[in-house]
């Protein structure tokens, strides 16, 4: 019997592309408050974040055979799975807003939230603390970037547009922020 908890995340997305539920459910383990993290601090909204937690879980499940680790890590290809399902659910949330309600009514915001294990509540916060610091420590330029594309949704042309900048200083402002928060990060789990 395969002991899941041991096994490299590489391992098991290959395992889970070759249908192997119980390696999903060893990832979802281990990512789970991370990418909850993720989506409740970009959605607000513990109820949505999580059926995108979810719904990133399916995604992995679908395309784990395209993860390539010649493109980085599998925590950095799951974060990115995970950040794209948050950004496709604001544009969603936007787009029926506007054809619906009035813009100050957000129906999903009315759903009622589920209660989450305090162990799970306090991993979630200390991961999102880990995050808010390593932003922290960014240039104002950076930060202000990297907040409105990954925590309000914006592309990096529409970043351009609301700050009145160059497309390329946005994109070189986002690749150098990125670059900061990965080493930040790294360096914080090594220690």
């Amino acid at each position: 019997m395969t002991d899941y908890q041991v096994l490299e995340d590489q391992e098991l997305l290959v395992r889970i592309a070759a249908g192997d539920k119980d390696a999903l459910e060893a990832i979802y383990e281990r990512y789970s408050s991370a990418v909850y993290s993720l989506a409740r601090y970009m959605l607000r909204s513990e109820a949505v974040a999580e059926e995108a937690t979810q719904d990133v879980f399916l995604n992995i499940w679908l395309k784990a055979a395209s993860y390539s680790s010649s493109r980085g890590q599998p925590k950095t290809w799951i974060m990115s799975v995970a950040h794209h399902k948050v950004i496709d659910v604001i544009r969603s949330r936007r787009r029926a807003a506007a054809i619906s309600d009035p813009k100050e009514y957000e129906t999903l915001d009315l759903l009622p939230s589920g209660e989450v294990a305090t162990d799970v509540a306090v991993e979630r916060n200390l991961e999102a603390e880990r995050v808010r610091e390593a932003l922290s420590k960014l240039p104002a330029a950076q930060q202000e970037v990297i907040n409105l594309a990954y925590f309000n949704g914006l592309s990096q042309s529409e970043i351009a547009a609301r700050l009145g900048q160059p497309l390329g200083t946005v994109k070189t402002r986002a690749r150098l922020a990125l670059q900061k928060l990965r080493e930040e990060l790294r360096q914080d789990d090594d220690e």
